[in-house]
């Protein structure tokens, strides 16, 4: 039955007769019209259909793109693994993908930070490079000998501009703190940190690092210059997070006694909203595997960090520590939190703000891969 439809379709498109169009000879300038009005997501679904439309799609600027997507890295003790990825996209619930081979070394490297389409990654040999997964574009930064000799605390942020490619990294280790700029004579340069423990987020708006320190105070760094430059934090008042905000921390000594009990981990983020604005986010995990957060802004008129009931229209990148706009957007939940921080697939969820609970991700996604880790990042 199959090769009698494909008889009868080849004889229709050699005989011209309708209903047997070849989607693959579309005029160029009509598809590029219709790639034009497409999402991101579509848009990358379009390019692989074939080679003309792939063509096609070149110079195309979609929507731009607002919904995270997970990446899940293949697992670096499976001898049998190659350099692809999978790829979860909320907004297609029941579908994951696969991304191209981008060889050996990255299957052995780790990712320390996303920044739109872009994963800063750390390989074996310790050098440092940043990757395009979805195009294989690829950007290797100068070695150094300070960075293979004093990795075991490391710890990065950066930012590229996925057009012009411009790009700051900030790397920080036991030892010192590095960072480098593109065209900045191509080599790392030292600026003095006091710990490397501290948490931090660069805004490329305002080209500034915010750092949140052990002894809770927090300090800002002015990146826009020919090199950093610190200035004076304490307008934004040092921040420590109350237990007494979370869940099963009562009064009653018994209680308290259970809620340390239980409590397996805490940890306090430095994140940045969509206007600029900086939160701490504070979370604890019990030994059941739940997770809860509580989210701080800084109150301008009482000059105090304060608890937020809500990010309102607004959703927060845990793993990237920016929110994004999430009204009316298929696939993102506003008020909530997208969490990575562990190889654990139950430990890889959505954190509702409203409702305070954890929904993990569907089954399907993790069942056919061994991953070593996984991110949220937001392809642009």
């Amino acid at each position: 039955m199959g090769q009698i439809r494909k008889r009868a379709h080849r004889r229709r498109r050699e005989e011209g007769i309708p209903g047997s169009v070849n989607w693959s000879e579309l005029c160029p300038d009509l598809l590029r019209r219709v790639f034009e009005r497409l999402s991101f997501t579509v848009l990358n679904r379009a390019k692989s259909v074939c080679s003309s439309w792939h063509s096609a799609s070149k110079g195309c600027i979609p929507n731009r793109n607002q919904i995270p997507w997970l990446i899940i890295f293949p697992n670096k003790s499976n001898k049998s693994n190659t350099g692809s990825c999978v790829l979860f996209v909320p907004e297609d619930k029941d579908k994951v993908y696969k991304t191209r081979d981008l060889g050996v070394e990255f299957a052995k490297s780790r990712c320390l930070m996303t920044c739109g389409s872009w994963l800063l990654m750390s390989c074996p040999r310790r050098d440092v490079y940043m990757i395009n997964p979805l195009t294989g574009e690829r950007i290797d930064l100068p070695n150094t000998g300070k960075l293979r000799d004093s990795l075991k605390w490391e710890k990065a942020c950066f930012w590229i501009d996925n057009e012009t490619k411009d790009y700051i990294v900030i790397w920080r280790m036991a030892g010192c703190s590095m960072f480098i700029k593109k065209g900045d004579d191509n080599k790392w340069h030292e600026f003095p940190l006091s710990s490397w423990r501290e948490d931090m987020i660069f805004n490329p708006k305002n080209q500034k690092l915010y750092l949140y320190h052990p002894n809770n105070h927090i300090n800002i760094w002015d990146f826009s210059g020919d090199k950093p430059l610190q200035e004076d934090g304490s307008h934004l008042d040092s921040f420590c997070f109350n237990h007494y905000d979370f869940p099963n921390y009562i009064d009653e000594e018994s209680e308290e006694e259970l809620y340390w009990e239980k409590l397996l981990h805490d940890t306090t983020r430095i994140a940045v909203t969509v206007s600029g604005q900086v939160l701490m986010v504070a979370s604890i995990m019990f030994s059941c595997k739940t997770w809860h957060f509580r989210v701080y802004k800084r109150d301008l008129v009482q000059s105090r960090w304060v608890k937020l009931d809500s990010l309102g229209n607004q959703a927060l990148i845990y793993d990237m520590g920016i929110t994004v706009v999430a009204k009316g957007i298929p696939g993102i939940k506003r008020n909530s939190i997208y969490f990575s921080g562990r190889d654990d697939p139950d430990q890889i969820f959505v954190y509702h703000l409203s409702t305070q609970k954890m929904q993990t991700l569907p089954p399907h996604v993790f069942s056919s891969v061994h991953f070593s880790h996984a991110r949220w990042f937001l392809p642009s």
